[in-house]
């Protein structure tokens, strides 16, 4: 049984697809603190960053290797207990799809991420 996605929950994606997208430093600090609890970590096939400082390197990093490409959510959300998904496509400057995945988080006591684990690829992969 899933519980319901609140909007809490959709704020909180919002705010995280904004740390990705935004190429503003400033901006994007205030983004990483708002959704992001300070020892968080995220991990991915590529990345793997612990705290906002790290964080922070990995989004402006982003930005570096794929100038103009961003990030936005695909379909809803859902939510059981402390743990979120949601899927999202990368997309190059002109708007076309280059990759597209998952990502589950764990939030802590106060709605912040603390750990989250980005997958690659969707649909996901056919049963061996």
């Amino acid at each position: 049984m899933n519980d319901t996605t609140t909007a809490t929950d959709t704020e909180l994606i919002t705010g995280y697809l904004a740390c990705w997208n935004t190429t503003d430093p400033t901006e994007r600090h205030i983004a990483v603190e708002a959704v992001w609890a300070a020892g968080a970590r995220s991990i991915d096939p590529l990345t793997d960053a612990t705290g906002h400082a790290e964080l922070e390197a990995m989004f402006a990093g982003f930005h570096e290797m794929y100038p103009g490409h961003s990030f936005r959510q695909v379909g809803g959300s859902d939510r059981h207990h402390q743990l979120l998904r949601w899927g999202w496509e990368m997309l190059t400057p002109d708007g076309t799809k280059v990759l597209d995945g998952l990502d589950v988080a764990l939030l802590d006591d106060d709605g912040k991420i603390g750990y989250l684990a980005g997958f690659f690829g969707l649909p996901l992969p056919a049963a061996a």
